[in-house]
């Protein structure tokens, strides 16, 4: 099963056997790339909320449905300091470290330096990688204005035991850089993106 967001909006590609009677589901029989893109169109102009795309083969289907958009990789972290998580605040949401996989870069080197350049920090190592998460958006940039972008972003567990409490990166648009306690994680989750609530929630206490 994946899961890919469209601003709140999710857009999950799954087998038969996970869809229950409730569920706004469109099942496809072929890997037809105009009827996808028939598809999202209509998606885009819907007010649908979460819907279920249906295969016999998710994981063909997931590839044939991320190959009409433009492909963009990236990495960020959770980073993890004495039972504390590292968030930013950004665009008027907490959000957690994370950019574009530079070219030459592994997904593990991009998400290092993503929390250093965003945070302000330095000494942070990987613990564990995480599950990716799926966005898709349109590009703000003039060489792809109005362009779909498909986003895979690439998270890593990180443990940090430095005394730095980090700084943003204002130039990104960063205004804040916070430690949250486990415990209060519930009120980062009120003013975040849903894709990341997969992301955080596991943190809870």
């Amino acid at each position: 099963m994946y899961k890919v967001f469209l601003n709140e909006r999710a857009i999950i590609i799954t087998d038969p056997a996970n869809i229950t009677l409730n569920k706004k589901s469109y099942f496809f029989n072929d890997l037809c790339l105009d009827e996808l893109k028939n598809w999202f169109v209509s998606f885009v102009e819907s007010d649908e909320s979460e819907v279920f795309l249906v295969h016999s083969s998710p994981d063909i289907f997931f590839d044939l449905f991320r190959s009409i958009f433009i492909s963009v990789r990236a990495a960020g972290g959770v980073v993890i300091r004495i039972n504390r998580l590292l968030f930013i605040f950004r665009n008027g949401k907490w959000d957690l470290p994370k950019g574009k996989i530079e070219k030459g870069e592994t997904a593990k080197e991009a998400a290092i330096r993503e929390v250093e350049e965003e945070c302000g920090i330095l000494g942070h190592n990987i613990v564990k990688q995480l599950s990716a998460t799926f966005h898709i958006y349109r590009s703000p940039y003039n060489e792809s204005n109005g362009k779909w972008i498909f986003k895979e972003t690439f998270w890593f567990e990180m443990d940090y035991r430095g005394a730095e409490n980090g700084n943003p990166q204002l130039d990104e648009g960063i205004t804040k850089v916070k430690w949250f306690a486990r415990n209060e994680l519930a009120t980062v989750c009120e003013n975040t993106y849903e894709n990341l609530k997969q992301i955080i929630l596991p943190y809870r206490d």
